[in-house]
């Protein structure tokens, strides 16, 4: 067992930097705890002897054990229908919209938001959702590991609603009580790991809708407005963005129109995210 009294405010700060440089993402300074009860695991199944030696040999080690080092980090809660009432709002854009390719993005999926944004589409253009794309992108490798198996214990669907869980699950033959998103619903999803802090995308396509949710307040004031800058310039005109309840939203940015339920839409006049003449 790795002793707290071998983790040092010093590599509590290291890990800090280190994640802060891996992802954009800062820690605040009340999760010391948080961070040693969830970094000791990756520390004791590497034999490293302490914190400081794990820190030092993931300086130089392959990319793998740095996925787990975020993954550890990452806070990706298996949420189905995570504030019911955007899913309203979707299901009631997508019926207005109908077409059966459109192209939603879920950016911080975590396990459970991108199969939620499936369901919703299924129901509301009637199953004909022949060629709509959802991508579902997450920082956390593990968070997207579970959800391309699309199998969840029966406790983490608490909050899908039961006409979904009907249509949409089947029960596994185990011991524990434990379901299955359907394949056609698995289908229309497609998972790739994804850096939002990074320089670049590596994404294609305007999107119809992007949920971005609990994703700004992880990040400093700059970072925050070069990302909305991003979702502008891959949104359709029109396209909606769906943001966190706790985040600061986009009073101002005159790219977008407030719906409420902070959802905005890109105004048509914004192609590509900036003014055009």
């Amino acid at each position: 067992m790795t002793a707290q009294a071998n983790y040092t405010s010093s590599d509590f700060h290291r890990i800090r930097h280190m994640y802060r440089s891996s992802t954009g993402i800062t820690l605040g300074h009340h999760t010391k705890d948080l961070v040693y009860n969830r970094m000791s695991q990756r520390v004791q199944g590497t034999s490293a002897q302490n914190f400081s030696q794990y820190l030092d040999r993931l300086v130089v080690d392959s990319k793998n054990e740095w996925g787990a080092f975020t993954s550890a980090l990452g806070s990706s809660p298996c949420c189905f229908f995570r504030d019911a009432a955007h899913f309203a709002m979707l299901k009631e854009y997508l019926q207005v919209l109908r077409t059966p390719g459109a192209l939603l993005w879920s950016c911080a999926a975590g396990t459970g938001e991108a199969y939620s944004m499936a369901m919703t589409a299924h129901d509301a253009l009637g199953g004909d959702v022949r060629s709509m794309k959802i991508l579902a992108t997450d920082i956390d490798l593990s968070a997207l590991a579970v959800a391309e198996d699309g199998v969840y214990p029966a406790d983490r669907l608490r909050h899908l609603p039961q006409q979904y869980k009907e249509k949409y699950l089947v029960r596994l033959a185990c011991r524990e009580e434990a379901y299955q998103v359907v394949p056609e619903i698995r289908r229309m999803v497609s998972f790739l790991p994804c850096n939002l802090a990074a320089q670049e995308l590596v994404l294609k396509g305007k999107y119809d809708a992007i949920f971005c949710k609990e994703v700004f307040d992880h990040f400093d004031p700059a970072t925050q407005q070069g990302l909305v800058g991003r979702m502008a310039g891959m949104l359709k005109p029109g396209g909606l963005l769906f943001m966190g309840e706790t985040e600061p939203g986009l009073g101002g940015d005159q790219r977008f129109e407030h719906r409420g339920e902070k959802v905005f839409s890109l105004k048509p006049h914004f192609l590509g995210g900036a003014p055009q003449g």
